[in-house]
């Protein structure tokens, strides 16, 4: 597995560098409008690197450490998992350039988890196969488009998917476990930790949704999993923000007659950023806030304590207010 975060690092920073390079030849590039929270025209679409380093991986698993895919996930499953992947990515790549409605993009994301839901074991006694299936779609899709939504400062969305597949990738390295999604989180780490490289405050480099929803749909993938492992435990701890955040935010929009994907900024991390502070702040808070949760995860792994993902809730509320201030004290000028 070394070798192989070692190759996720390597060849994903330098296709970033060369992405960077030949963004503003193909006008791949998110230029600021009244609603953005950046001021500079910054490269987008980043995330299709995400997709190349991630499939080639994939492929040369076997070479790289003896790790046999299809020893670990059928040949089926295999091509099913992929195949959505990449449809995702070419759709979302598709959004980045010329915006394709929500209401499409949620209908094309729902058949194709769908078809995803085959790739779990779903003969759960007492649980009826169709409650298993109406969770896994809904539960994905919703993943899916949260973790788009929090994709708008600088580092926010890299620093939350670093820390949830590393905390993965220990999850599994520590149980002993071949399972796919260790391979899916080894790779995502080196990923990461490059992308982020470019996407830090200041970013250089956007991952558009193209990024965003790649991630979310290994993020659902692995969560489900971990969920079916037992371990809801630590889903919860790893997506408390993105969930209480983005939940919050939709319930708000559809009580005031707006739709749930309404572009309107408002979500708690993008507060500081509209109210002039720089994105640094908000970077080094949630920095601070994913060291908690890092280390609260690594103490439920350790120890199969559970309960414990109950003082990851408090660390999202407590983030959240400490967003929200920023905007009573603009109040208060």
């Amino acid at each position: 597995m070394v070798y192989i975060f070692l190759s996720s690092l390597t060849i994903s920073i330098i296709l970033f560098y060369f992405f960077k390079k030949i963004s503003f030849k193909f006008n791949l590039v998110d230029k600021p409008d009244e609603l953005s929270v950046h001021k500079n025209i910054i490269p987008t679409g980043a995330g299709i690197i995400f997709c190349i380093t991630f499939v080639c991986l994939l492929f040369f698993a076997n070479f790289l450490s003896n790790y046999n895919i299809l020893d670990i996930i059928p040949p089926k499953n295999f091509i099913i998992f992929l195949s959505s992947l990449l449809l995702l990515t070419i759709i979302s790549f598709y959004d980045d350039l010329k915006k394709i409605h929500p209401v499409i993009r949620l209908f094309f994301q729902l058949t194709i988890i769908f078809f995803c839901s085959s790739l779990f074991n779903t003969s759960i006694p007492n649980i009826p196969l169709k409650l298993l299936i109406i969770f896994i779609v809904y539960f994905w899709v919703y993943t899916i488009n949260i973790i788009n939504f929090t994709d708008g400062v600088d580092g926010f969305l890299g620093l939350n998917s670093l820390n949830y597949f590393l905390c993965a990738s220990i999850f599994y390295a520590v149980t002993s476990s071949s399972d796919f999604g260790y391979l899916v989180s080894v790779i995502s780490v080196g990923t990461m930790i490059s992308y982020l490289c470019f996407n830090k405050p200041k970013a250089t480099l956007f991952m558009g949704d193209t990024g965003s929803i790649f991630l979310g749909f290994l993020i659902g993938y692995i969560s489900i999993k971990l969920i079916f492992f037992g371990r809801y435990d630590i889903v919860i701890s790893l997506l408390a923000y993105t969930y209480l955040d983005c939940t919050i935010t939709i319930f708000k929009k559809i009580l005031t007659g707006k739709m749930p994907w309404a572009r309107l900024f408002d979500y708690y991390f993008l507060i500081p950023v509209k109210n002039n502070q720089p994105h640094k702040k908000v970077f080094l808070a949630n920095l601070v806030y994913n060291i908690f949760i890092f280390i609260i995860v690594l103490v439920q792994i350790l120890f199969e304590i559970k309960i414990i993902c109950i003082l990851s809730l408090m660390c999202a509320i407590i983030l959240i207010y400490y967003f929200k201030s920023f905007e009573k004290a603009q109040y208060q000028k």
